[in-house]
């Protein structure tokens, strides 16, 4: 089982639950109450003592309704407004936010055009602790479905680097997606299995951050195939799989680099336990301290390592699921030496002049460039692309951050933002395109409220009567872009993925 939607498979291991943890909470607890295993009740007896029956009960109760904006896009002032909800601070991330009540967030148009991420309150700590500067390479070792790339993003600058990887291939499409619909740049995504990522880059990362695969025993309280699943056996091979993972982690971050170990289980063997292998192991690594923030509770003590440095997020003791996270600091001195040592196979080069994974049309290159300096200039001529170069796969445009001009595109499944593709009449652009643009940048948008008919015909799929000049037109929630149309003849042709519909 996997620690949640949040990105469980940094190396091929077990699946994950069904649940995801940046799923829309249910309103009801489902009945009857659950039966947790025996064996985990045991383990979390001798764990808490006398506050074991308000952790039993927090299990059973109704899970945390947590959003996390996005700071690039919208205020907490703004965004309650336009919800219609009472936002409650999360005492450990500044962008993170509890709510009650209301309608299902998921299909509020405003989440639609990226203003905010559902996530668990206790998942929202794990990039806290690792607090990027803006300027650092980021690599987040189990990216899908986003939560924490997003996270990332929203906290670095324009100097800053984020290499999403996802092993599992039909993964990386809700990665891409809500990194999209986010309007994320400065990040490039990739499928590479962690041992050969650790030979293409040793020491290349800022920091690395590995939210491991794990037994998920957060997710008791609303996911009963965890329950159904669970055994100490699971526990076994989960640690069985971190340790190894936790070691290729290692050989990723530079001197003077951070790592980052978190989970969503409870277990001592699959938390504290993997720190301790890995302070035994590197001794060039160690723990840091953790800034003690309401709800952070001292991990377990197993001396001589001083494992009490970790933060735990209990479910009885903070308004989440749990969680636990570790942060890791690698000492300066290394053989590596310095920032973002080489040469390594992942930097541009040898491995950038070996064949292409996919196939070189070249005709196909240059008529989607050509066809983008067309659609710029008549569609969006207030659009300037941040610094870094377009990049051509065949029919696809892509734009390649300068922070990432030294990383060699072989291995990435996406290098940077997907701009659009190359039709035989026009450029396509593409939905993460309308995600980051605003009216002010484009020469024809149209502007509705949640309420408008025309909003909601046009987020159903539907055609939309609009007088104006032939074109695309961004179509906005207010003053947001969610989607592209093509206007002819007054009716705009509706361009909005079928996923999203």
């Amino acid at each position: 089982m996997g620690s949640r939607s949040e990105g469980s498979h940094a190396g091929r291991g077990s699946p994950c639950p069904a649940a995801s943890r940046d799923a829309e909470p249910p309103d009801v607890m489902q009945e009857p109450r659950p039966q947790w295993p025996p064996a985990f009740l045991e383990r979390m007896q001798a764990l808490l003592g006398d506050e074991f029956g308000a952790f039993l009960e927090a299990l059973a109760s109704r899970r945390a309704r947590g959003l996390r904006l996005n700071p690039r896009k919208v205020g907490r002032d703004e965004l309650a407004r336009l919800l219609g909800l009472e936002m409650k601070p999360v005492p450990w991330c500044p962008t993170g936010f509890l709510v009650e009540g209301g309608p299902g967030l998921g299909s509020h148009p405003a989440h639609l055009a990226g203003l905010f991420y559902l996530q668990d309150p206790s998942a929202m700590s794990v990039v806290e602790v690792l607090d990027p500067q803006p300027d650092w390479k980021v690599v987040d070792l189990a990216a899908a479905p986003g939560g924490k790339t997003t996270h990332l993003v929203s906290r670095l600058g324009a100097d800053g680097l984020v290499f999403a990887n996802e092993v599992i291939g039909h993964r990386l499409r809700p990665l891409h997606e809500n990194l999209d619909r986010c309007g994320s740049s400065g990040v490039v995504t990739a499928g590479v299995e962690l041992d050969h990522l650790a030979s293409l880059a040793p020491g290349f990362f800022d920091a690395a951050l590995l939210d491991a695969p794990c037994s998920g025993e957060a997710l008791l309280r609303r996911d009963r195939a965890v329950a159904s699943q669970w055994s100490p056996a699971v526990v076994a091979g989960s640690a069985r799989r971190q340790r190894h993972l936790l070691a290729r982690a290692t050989e990723l971050v530079r001197p003077g680099g951070t790592l980052v170990y978190s989970t969503c289980t409870f277990e001592v063997e699959e938390d504290e336990e993997q720190v301790a292998t890995v302070l035994r192991e590197h001794p060039d690594w160690e723990l840091a301290e953790i800034a003690r923030r309401p709800g952070f509770d001292p991990g377990v003590p197993l001396p001589p390592w001083p494992t009490e440095r970790a933060v735990r997020l209990w479910p009885h003791r903070v308004s989440g699921d749990g969680q636990f996270v570790a942060r890791l600091l690698r000492r300066d001195g290394g053989a590596a030496g310095g920032p973002h040592p080489g040469p390594s196979p992942l930097r541009g080069g040898s491995a950038e002049r070996r064949r292409r994974p996919w196939p070189t049309d070249f005709q196909a290159e240059r008529l989607v460039l050509d066809q983008w300096k067309t659609f710029q200039a008549q569609t969006a001529p207030g659009f300037q692309l941040d610094s870094g170069r377009l990049l051509a796969r065949g029919p696809y445009l892509f734009h390649l951050p300068a922070s990432a001009e030294g990383v060699s595109t072989v291995p990435l499944a996406r290098p940077g933002t997907l701009l659009g593709m190359s039709r035989p009449a026009h450029f396509r652009p593409s939905h993460g395109l309308a995600c980051l643009l605003d009216p002010g940048l484009v020469s024809s948008s149209v502007s509705w409220p949640e309420g408008d008919e025309r909003l909601r015909a046009f987020l159903r799929g539907e055609t939309v009567e609009s007088p104006g000049a032939d074109g695309w037109v961004l179509v906005c929630y207010e003053r947001w872009g969610v989607s592209w149309g093509r206007r002819t003849g007054g009716v705009i042709k509706n361009f909005l993925p079928h996923h999203l519909r």
